[in-house]
């Protein structure tokens, strides 16, 4: 299996869980299990790297991927007692991808973009046997086939713009394949995107329309469950005692007066 049901989600957020740092915030499950199967089933989060887009996206999949049996890397965190925590538990076929695995073995977008669609039929036809017996041009119809509601996790749905050989043609195909693998398709429950460009930018016209992007500054809906507040600094510092709150604040904006000195700004008259 390579992306339909996969323990890889599910082996990424245990690692997550048995680092020696940890923040809880598996609230995110709640908000996002609000738009299962609703007209507001596309989220698509776009924030700068290391903001934990990936490991929520793991969790996300370790919560929703059917037959897991992952409750227990739940116990302790705060979506434990939320009132609808079992009614999604590992109740979903998952399709989790990460564009950015693979990348290093591919000369061109074709053959990049094919050796998804072969993985996904392939994980298809292991999942439904029937499906094998008829040949298919499209992957969509073979989802259809199916009879069956899937949840797609996409990480880091852009990683491919950044390749030297991708033509803005390129782009556009990608786009395109998205839209058609998930726009309007009745076996869509949820599709959660991450990314760090932003779709309205990359997507002219009716690619991804159907995605509600939650960028770095438009954010209120998903904003707490992605980076840190100041005050689970505070209680990081408390509870590690490395380095002081104060001490990482001082660093901290050194840093930033640096990048925005370096950037061409200027504060101060």
């Amino acid at each position: 299996m390579y992306y339909l049901n996969t323990k890889t989600p599910m082996k990424l957020f245990q690692k997550a869980r048995n680092s020696k740092i940890y923040v809880d915030k598996s609230q995110l499950i709640e908000k996002v299990s609000e738009r299962i199967d609703t007209m507001d089933q596309y989220i698509c989060i776009t924030r700068p790297q290391r903001f934990g887009k990936t490991v929520n996206a793991c969790m996300l999949g370790a919560y929703y991927t059917k037959d897991m049996g992952s409750a227990a890397l739940f116990e302790t965190l705060s979506v434990e007692g939320a009132a609808g925590f079992r009614k999604y538990l590992n109740a979903y076929n998952v399709v989790y991808i990460d564009f950015s695995i693979g990348l290093e073995a591919c000369s061109s977008y074709e053959t990049y973009l094919t050796k998804i669609v072969e993985k996904l039929r392939s994980d298809l036809y292991d999942n439904y046997p029937k499906l094998e017996r008829r040949e298919y041009d499209d992957i969509r119809q073979v989802f259809l086939d199916t009879d069956d509601s899937f949840i797609f996790i996409l990480d880091e749905w852009d990683s491919i713009f950044h390749q030297e050989f991708m033509t803005d043609k390129d782009k556009k195909e990608h786009l395109g394949f998205l839209k058609g693998l998930l726009k309007d398709q009745p076996y869509v429950d949820l599709a959660y995107m991450t990314g760090i460009l932003p779709v309205a930018k990359y997507s002219s016209g009716s690619e991804l329309n159907m995605f509600q992007e939650y960028n770095f500054m438009n954010d209120q809906v998903y904003e707490a469950y992605f980076g840190l507040s100041e005050e689970e600094v505070r209680e990081l510092c408390r509870t590690h005692k490395s380095v002081s709150f104060e001490d990482l604040k001082w660093w901290y904006m050194v840093f930033c007066l640096t990048i925005t000195e370096n950037c061409g700004f200027r504060t101060g008259s």
